[in-house]
């Protein structure tokens, strides 16, 4: 926990009870509401979904289980995410590198101006959350996600750097207070969801008025490649010209996109 850990609890809005009273002993998290407490884990992060001890279920697709393989996170910045962009957007689609790819996300956010807290959703190995530290210049940031051994990586990428802090969650129902974030970056991990309509509903919740969300993934294609990736990895496509209708069932206005092939990248913003 590199964010003061009261700071954090200031955020936090209980899951099962829908609590936001946290208070704080040794970096540990206790819920006035229903008493569930939540310790630091060794590998540097916080689990927001298990008090500890239970044991997981196995996640259902291949995509999922390879995000808690070690071996698999290890590699996943530098050799697998460019292996999936190039199977999942298309061989000649001009995905730009990860810096530039930061470059929109950073500009579409408006950071810093736009000022804190950020949230990066589904943050990984940490690439983009410590990208996102360093270009809010102080301002706090919160990177979550449902894998162990993700968050761990992401612990180590980060050791040493201020005002950021790491929790363990899921997309469906995030532990954080209506009204929270001023933006949420959720990059290459739409089509990883289960269910993409309830996040846009929990992003939307958080989201300050006028808050921005900006997220990346793929668009379905005739490809067949892209067809017999889907079906050994069970990533999910989202119906494109169908998105701006359900960012605007959860309340998003100003929809706009920036397609690379099949890889896109949008915008949408809380009504003030």
């Amino acid at each position: 926990m590199m964010m003061d850990a009261n700071l954090v609890a200031s955020l936090l809005r209980c899951v099962p009870c829908g609590g936001e009273e946290f208070t704080v002993e040794r970096n540990t998290f206790h819920c006035g509401g229903c008493g569930r407490t939540h310790a630091p884990e060794a590998g540097g992060y916080t689990d927001m979904l298990e008090a500890g001890g239970k044991s997981r279920p196995r996640p259902p697709t291949v995509a999922q289980q390879l995000m808690e393989s070690e071996v698999f996170v290890s590699l996943y910045e530098h050799v697998m995410r460019p292996i999936f962009v190039r199977i999942f957007a298309g061989p000649d689609a001009g995905v730009p590198r990860p810096e530039g790819e930061y470059a929109i996300y950073e500009r579409w956010l408006d950071v810093p101006a736009r000022g804190g807290p950020w949230l990066d959703l589904s943050c990984g190995a940490g690439f983009y959350t410590q990208s996102l530290v360093r270009s809010a210049k102080g301002q706090h940031v919160v990177g979550i996600d449902l894998s162990d051994a993700m968050l761990e990586k992401a612990a180590k990428q980060l050791a040493g750097m201020r005002n950021v802090a790491l929790l363990r969650g899921d997309a469906r129902a995030l532990p954080f207070r209506e009204g929270t974030f001023s933006g949420v970056l959720n990059a290459g991990s739409l089509h990883l969801y289960a269910d993409p309509d309830a996040a846009y509903r929990e992003i939307f919740r958080l989201l300050q008025p006028g808050g921005t969300y900006v997220a990346s993934t793929f668009a379905e294609s005739p490809r067949p490649l892209g067809h017999l990736g889907v079906r050994m990895t069970g990533i999910r496509r989202t119906d494109l010209p169908g998105l701006p209708a359900a960012l605007s069932r959860a309340g998003f206005v100003d929809y706009e996109e920036q397609r690379f092939g099949d890889a896109f990248i949008f915008k949408v913003r809380r009504p003030e």
